[in-house]
């Protein structure tokens, strides 16, 4: 929870890097009253020039905040600014599975997710004045066995078609899913517990000073 912060949180603007009602719906549940600005940061890094899942995802996570951190900086002293952003990938082995193309890619996607575990990365950064705040969190998912049947109902939903996976734990998709080992929220964009600590620590310890 942020009650040892929430004295401090007043004084600054925080902007979250996004445009993601899911991740909104989080902040707020924390009691965070953070302004919603999307990041026009063109997420086309190249996988191969990293060496872990979580580089990548903490580069892309990086590259929203500081486009978004320049762009208000511009319009407003950055002195109070914090910026937000987060950026989640799923991955199943060495291959990683972005918002399907399609509904075809969907049920490719589903079709391979089934009866496995698959790992969730969800990088996040907190970018401010003084300097960089940023970690990765990771949960997996294990799905039950889906019927073809199941599938295609899921997809013809619409649901899958605009989230990582081609699944979301929050809503008809939770029902594919036979366990997570991780933090629930994280699967769903960002991963909350982690993220209070964060906050506090950056508030605490180096905002404050």
């Amino acid at each position: 929870m942020l009650a040892p912060i929430k004295h401090l949180l007043g004084n600054y603007r925080i902007v979250l890097a996004s445009g993601s009602p899911r991740r909104q719906e989080l902040v707020k549940m924390l009691g965070l009253n953070a302004e919603l600005c999307p990041s026009t940061f063109e997420e086309n890094l190249n996988l191969e020039d990293y060496k872990e899942f979580s580089d990548y995802i903490e580069a892309t996570a990086l590259g929203k905040a500081e486009e978004v951190f320049a762009r208000l900086s511009s319009e407003d002293d950055a002195k109070n600014l914090v910026v937000i952003a987060a950026d989640t990938m799923v991955t199943l082995g060495k291959e990683i599975y972005g918002k399907p193309k399609d509904a075809v890619d969907a049920v490719r996607m589903l079709t391979n997710l089934s009866g496995t575990s698959n790992r969730v990365f969800s990088g996040v950064v907190l970018k401010h004045a003084k300097g960089v705040r940023k970690f990765t969190d990771t949960a997996d998912v294990y799905f039950g066995d889906l019927l073809p049947e199941q599938i295609q109902s899921y997809v013809d939903s619409g649901d899958p078609l605009d989230k990582a996976g081609a699944y979301g734990v929050q809503g008809p998709g939770g029902a594919l899913i036979h366990r997570i080992d991780g933090d629930f929220y994280s699967v769903m964009g960002l991963p909350l517990n982690r993220l209070c600590c964060e906050l506090n620590k950056l508030f605490l310890e180096e905002l404050s000073s």
